[in-house]
């Protein structure tokens, strides 16, 4: 990267690696049925941006993302608002992000899907997007 000394110039450069660094998680997940589902760990600092959830075939039930921070002691908190599927309608929903502070992800946190509801008996996807972010040290 190169040397950029104006605070603005910094600030530009800082937001194009951001937008530019985007990347996807996925997560299959055999059966759906009530609880949580584990997806991944982020490797890096980040922050959720989107994603959806994908049934194989007709199920109800509701679901959210959360993480997880292990090292203070297992804290979850919700990262997306909840999705509300019925499966005789559609098998997608939209896990939207909250937009708020509680969508920025330490490096290391893990992440799950907290499904409700479900019967269990139906295969899902989910895929998660995120972007890179600044060095959060230990305020994630």
């Amino acid at each position: 990267m190169r040397q950029v000394d104006h605070p603005e110039a910094n600030r530009i450069e800082r937001e194009a690696i951001e937008r530019a660094s985007t990347f996807c998680m996925v997560g299959d997940i055999a059966d759906m049925d009530a609880g949580d589902k584990g997806i991944g760990t982020l490797l890096y600092d980040s922050e959720y941006v989107g994603g959806y959830l994908e049934l194989a075939a007709d199920d109800d039930g509701t679901g959210d993302i959360e993480k997880w921070d292990d090292a203070a002691g297992s804290n979850q908190t919700s990262i997306s608002a909840g999705v509300v599927i019925d499966g005789g309608v559609d098998l997608r929903g939209t896990l939207a992000t909250l937009g708020t502070a509680d969508s920025v992800c330490a490096a290391g946190y893990k992440i799950n899907f907290k499904s409700g509801v479900f019967d269990g008996t139906v295969a899902g996807r989910v895929v998660l997007f995120f972007k890179l972010v600044d060095d959060l040290g230990e305020d994630g």
